[in-house]
């Protein structure tokens, strides 16, 4: 059923109230705006009627769900419909994903879910191709906004290693942890990033020195463990007394702009 014109316009109102800060949860602005988008009065019917679909909780880094709720809603479509069109692709074979990576350390990023119901008989035909719906459904979601691992200029990073938890000044690690977080980063692949320039020669490592009497507090990180035994052997010779954590907090310092000398306590 179609809005009225004065409806559409105070929804689109309020969704702008909502998301500007009329209310402390931005879920709600998000709510209104995906009942404006093509379709989403008869996703809402659905999901209200004993009939609807079942949910399909798709699996991703937080910040490529973040990255692909925004990309729809830039375009007036709903996550679902996509969702739809990538199990044609792949039952038609015009898409095919890529190999599913098994496990949380393959990249150290936090994984959240996010909830489409896809149409019941196409999530039953991906099933019985035995290949996972939620693994084809999230690959494609990425392929179609062109996200993470479809994004231009993405590089495959590396396997997670070992944990290690290096003590640093508390002002510092939370630095850090912000930084990352602001630019959609992981702390330990910008680590390895680091290693490997410095291992091809091109970044010169200065220890980082504690102002004294400063809150420690560690920094939970999980470098790759064959490029962190690389640089032990190298900084025998290139960097006497320097431990790798250390040249990799050094670069993820530089990268992210963080001195810490600024750090008053």
């Amino acid at each position: 059923m179609p809005t009225s014109p004065d409806l559409r316009n105070q929804l689109k109102a309020a969704a702008s109230l909502l998301r500007a800060g009329g209310d402390p949860s931005p879920e709600l602005a998000k709510a209104v705006r995906q009942v404006l988008l093509p379709g989403g009065w008869k996703e809402l019917r659905d999901t209200d009627t004993a009939s609807s679909e079942a949910n399909l909780p798709i699996q991703l880094s937080e910040q490529y769900r973040t990255q692909v709720v925004d990309a729809a809603e830039n375009e007036l479509i709903t996550v679902t419909s996509v969702v739809n069109e990538g199990f044609e692709k792949f039952l038609a074979g015009e898409f095919e994903p890529r190999p599913r990576v098994q496990g949380r350390r393959a990249t150290g990023e936090k994984k959240v879910n996010l909830n489409v119901r896809p149409k019941a008989a196409l999530l039953a035909k991906v099933r019985e191709s035995g290949v996972l719906p939620m693994h084809v459904a999230g690959d494609y979601l990425m392929y179609r906004f062109e996200v993470g691992p479809y994004a231009p200029g993405y590089v495959e990073p590396l396997r997670s290693g070992a944990d290690r938890a290096p003590s640093i000044p508390r002002a510092v690690r939370d630095r850090i942890r912000d930084k990352a977080a602001e630019l959609g980063h992981v702390v330990h692949q910008d680590m390895d990033e680091g290693f490997q320039k410095y291992l091809a020669g091109q970044y010169t490592p200065v220890a980082p020195e504690w102002p004294k009497g400063v809150d420690m507090a560690p920094l939970k990180v999980r470098p790759n463990d064959d490029l962190f035994d690389q640089v032990k052997v190298a900084a025998r010779t290139k960097s006497p007394g320097m431990r790798p954590i250390q040249i990799g907090l050094a670069y993820v310092m530089d990268k992210y702009g963080i001195d810490p000398a600024d750090i008053a306590e």
